[in-house]
């Protein structure tokens, strides 16, 4: 579910930042820009709600320990 989304992302990016000097802020952009919409995702459509507020914890702790917690899927 998240390959299109980079793709995506790029060429929604390339509309922002289309000149050649601006080829590495285009692809952070482009990167955060997809990692925002799998996090979205899984949130929306790939979690419970438990399972929702255990990735959420995980991601404030930004702790190694807490990826212990959540399911198989989610690490």
């Amino acid at each position: 579910f998240a390959r299109e989304r980079v793709v995506e992302a790029y060429y929604g990016i390339l509309g922002v930042y289309y000149e050649r000097q601006f080829s590495r802020a285009r692809v952070m952009a482009a990167k955060i820009v997809a990692f925002t919409s799998l996090l979205d995702d899984i949130y929306d459509d790939y979690s419970t709600l438990e399972e929702s507020q255990l990735l959420t914890d995980a991601i404030q702790r930004w702790e190694s320990e807490a990826v212990d917690q959540l399911p198989e899927y989610l690490k």
